[in-house]
């Protein structure tokens, strides 16, 4: 069974940019608000991008890598910009020493990227505290959050969707605006967090004049006609920290209802590594709630849904639901994976005991002790084409860890 190496798990994790909609049942604010959030402290930034918010007097969030500033790194801001920031309103947060992939650091240097950035940001731009974190490239796992959760109030991802008022903070989604994302698109976004009174995060790196020849960079113009459409729609703009404080503080997740994992969007610090043709979020064929999972299962392409780390002893069973689209009888197997070794796995007509139905949708819930998974750490859950060919797309939705 084929799975996909890790550093390219990682590389197109980064490269998802799709809007995860709303989480299923989650607590909205009184109204839907906007951040603007400016990643890595590039220089144009300040020249490009803090004058169009300045006219529109929207303060921004600025996440800073510090050794680029400290030592002046080329194309990133200087020292005395950073302070006119700090000087005009605007919110910092910390954004590492150096920008690392966080996963891959010894205890110490990670201790060093955490502490010392934050340390460096408060002395040199007389901030009384920097209590939160943007994490480089979205790339966590348990030893790095257990560490962020020493050193600050929050972190926010790159998993795409908005936020809600018992959101976990450490858990804080955002869409990367990239070269590729239209105008149109945010704009929508917009307006599903002003409908759904949620919190929109909007991530951007570095700005042109004219045509952007790579994807972190996003061209002026079209920021300009960002901030004039949320203006326009007076949707309530908001920092990181205004919008933490109108949080409820969340650190941990609600399991009253089981771990969720996809309930219209990946929930609970899931994050997508697949390696299929795929939708997070299909409006078409949808069992409840506003969206669900589109997968084609071919040539042994599949979801995958990676954590930090999940102790399988506290679940009975995983359910979920299951429609074959047009036809049905797609070959497809669930496996549950620690990273190194499989903990269990089924095929999906096994556990419902007959071929995935076409045109319906079917409740599937398999008890972890029927495929020997009781025990473990679960990393990597996926659902994989089982047939080696070309199958008709199926649909996924509400896929819940059911807690003992």
């Amino acid at each position: 069974m084929s799975r996909p190496h890790g550093v390219f798990r990682r590389f197109v994790s980064l490269l998802l940019l799709s809007l995860a909609p709303p989480a299923f049942a989650a607590t909205p604010f009184t109204e839907g608000m906007v951040t603007i959030t400016l990643d890595d402290g590039w220089a144009t930034q300040f020249s490009l991008a803090r004058p169009e918010l300045n006219a529109r007097s929207i303060p921004a969030t600025y996440g800073l890598v510090t050794l680029a500033i400290h030592e002046g790194w080329g194309g990133y801001m200087s020292l005395a910009q950073a302070q006119t920031l700090v000087s005009e309103g605007n919110d910092i947060a910390s954004h590492t020493l150096t920008h690392p992939d966080l996963t891959s650091l010894s205890p110490t240097q990670l201790a060093a990227e955490l502490q010392d950035s934050r340390a460096w940001l408060e002395s040199a731009l007389g901030l009384p505290a920097v209590p939160n974190f943007v994490v480089p490239y979205g790339l966590q796992n348990g030893p790095v959050l257990d560490l962020i959760r020493q050193h600050y109030a929050s972190s926010r991802t790159v998993s795409a969707g908005r936020n809600f008022r018992d959101t976990v903070v450490y858990e804080l989604r955002a869409n990367d605006v990239a070269r590729t994302v239209p105008v149109s698109t945010v704009q929508g976004w917009v307006d599903q967090a002003i409908a759904e009174k949620s919190w929109l995060i909007l991530v951007f790196h570095e700005f042109v004049n004219g045509t952007p020849t790579r994807d972190t960079q996003y061209e002026t113009s079209h920021f300009a006609d960002l901030l004039d459409y949320v203006q326009t729609r007076g949707v309530r703009t908001v920092t990181l920290a205004e919008g933490l404080a109108l949080t409820e503080g969340r650190t941990e997740p609600d399991l009253t209802a089981g771990m969720l994992i996809y309930t219209d969007a990946l929930q609970n610090g899931f994050a997508n590594w697949s390696w299929a043709d795929h939708s997070l979020d299909e409006t078409g064929v949808v069992h409840a709630g506003s969206a669900a999972i589109r997968f084609e299962p071919d040539t042994w392409n599949g979801l995958l849904f990676h954590h930090h780390g999940l102790d399988l002893a506290q679940y009975q069973s995983i359910r979920f639901w299951v429609h074959g689209g047009t036809t049905g009888g797609q070959a497809v197997r669930l496996v549950l994976h620690d990273g190194t070794q499989m903990l269990g796995t089924t095929r999906l007509d096994t556990a419902l005991g007959a071929p995935i139905a076409p045109g319906v949708w079917q409740q599937v819930t398999i008890p972890l002790s029927s495929i020997g998974a009781t025990t473990g750490t679960l990393r990597d859950l996926y659902f994989q084409d089982d047939s080696g060919t070309d199958q008709p797309a199926l649909y996924l939705d509400d896929v819940v860890l059911v807690p003992q």
